[in-house]
Order: structure tokens, then C-alpha cells, then sequence
């Protein structure tokens, strides 16, 4: 790891109300240069208007996050990057026809085959991640108020398959398990720390690290991350 970023213990941070980000680890000489950029990345193409830097609020925010983009991840598995454009458009149109969308998420997110393939994935990312944390200020930086582009996008049937059933999905604001910053908005490396474990500074490990001091929650709010828990011990 690089001599050039402050690095931060979880064991000597507020978990509750810090501001984390998570990237692969070949990224960080960059990110210590130039900042970190904001980005439409592949996932929320044709759904995010502008550029932003995504983050979530506190281990909870972990927590949601990962739970919902294995969700993500296992609904649009095997889907190449034109039919995904295809049904997004589709999904905007006033002819939609809600329930064939709503039918292939559920029988994808019941397909256990496709989970576990996608746990294989997501294991492969966060193995070669790590978690920053950001020095974010409101007002400056980022705005509790900011629209949830997701939520302005798609209807109500489809994102309740794919939000927590916590989420108030009638309430397009943005929530502490997938805030941005302002549009175009570049971090500054110096606002920026390294999360590490003990010695380790691996996304999955350190994710590992705070499942199992939540374990009982994650069995009873986030299937699909209690799964991948499973599945990876």
C-alpha cells in the first residue's frame, strides 16, 4: 500500500457515521493524484444523468449496499450491456407492461445458481478491492435532499424486488446505503483515508469482519449477503 494516504483501524473510527467508498486497489495511485473522479459507472448507465462519487453512510450503509448490489447483480445476470439498455429504456416507456420485467428479476433472484455465481463474482471484486473513507461535509460536498436517480427511474413493483424493504421508495431522495456527492463534484485525496483491519486492508475481509458483528441482523434484513457469507466460508 501506498506510504501517501492516511490509513485508519475500523477498530478507532465512528462506524456509524462515517462516509465509506470501496474500489479495486489498482485505482488508489490515481485516486492519491488526481483525487477521487466522479464516474457513470457500467451499472448505472442509462439511469445516471451526471457524474458522481458514490458512498454510503456507516457499516449499516455497508451492510445494505452489498446486500442490494448482489441483488443487482443476480437480476441482470447473463444480461449483455444492449438488451440491459433495451430494458431500461422499455422500463421509461408509458407501454411498459410491468409484469414481464418483475418476472425475469424473480426468477433470476431465484435461480440459485445464478446467486452462486454471482457471490463467485463479487468475492473475485472485493478480494482486489479496499473500503476509503471519505471526509465528506454537508452542504459542500454532498445533500441529504439529492434525488435517488434509481428511484426517479424505475416503478414501484420492480425496485421493491431490489431495495431493502426498508426503503421508502415513495420518497425519491437519496438514503444512507447509496448517497452520492454533487454532480461532477471531484474528492480531494487529501479528504481521503484508507479503512484497514488489523494489518489487512482486503474489501472481503474487512466486509467478513463486519458481517459477523452483525450476524444476527444480516440473517433477518439481508438474505442475498447473508448467502454470500455463507457461501464464501
Amino acid at each position: 500500500m501506498s506510504n501517501d494516504i492516511i490509513v485508519k483501524d475500523i477498530s478507532q473510527i465512528d462506524l456509524k457515521h462515517s462516509f465509506f467508498h470501496y474500489t479495486s486497489k489498482q485505482n488508489l495511485d490515481t485516486i492519491l493524484k488526481n483525487g477521487l473522479e466522479p464516474r457513470i459507472g457500467e451499472n448505472s448507465l442509462y439511469v445516471e444523468k451526471t457524474p458522481k462519487v458514490f458512498f454510503v453512510e456507516g457499516e449499516k450503509g455497508i451492510i445494505t449496499i452489498m446486500d442490494v448490489w448482489l441483488r443487482w447483480l443476480t437480476s441482470k445476470s447473463n444480461v449483455n450491456k444492449f438488451v440491459y439498455w433495451l430494458g431500461t429504456f422499455y422500463m421509461r416507456t408509458p407501454f411498459c407492461v410491468k409484469g414481464i420485467p418483475n418476472s425475469i428479476v424473480k426468477k433470476n433472484l431465484n435461480n440459485i445458481k445464478k446467486r452462486n455465481k454471482v457471490y463467485s463474482k463479487m468475492k473475485k471484486i472485493l478480494d482486489n478491492s479496499i473500503f476509503l473513507i471519505l471526509d465528506l461535509e454537508e452542504n459542500i460536498d454532498f445533500d441529504y435532499n439529492d434525488i435517488d436517480e434509481v428511484k426517479d427511474t424505475y416503478y414501484e413493483s420492480f425496485l421493491k424486488l431490489l431495495y431493502p424493504s426498508s426503503s421508502n421508495i415513495k420518497d425519491k431522495k437519496m438514503e444512507y446505503w447509496n448517497m452520492h456527492t454533487y454532480s461532477n463534484k471531484i474528492i480531494n485525496p487529501l479528504k481521503i483515508s484508507l479503512l484497514k483491519n488489523n494489518d489487512n486492508y482486503i474489501a472481503n475481509d474487512i466486509l467478513i469482519n463486519i458481517i459477523e458483528n452483525n450476524i444476527e441482523y444480516i440473517k433477518i434484513n439481508c438474505e442475498f449477503l447473508y448467502e454470500y457469507y455463507i457461501y464464501i466460508k
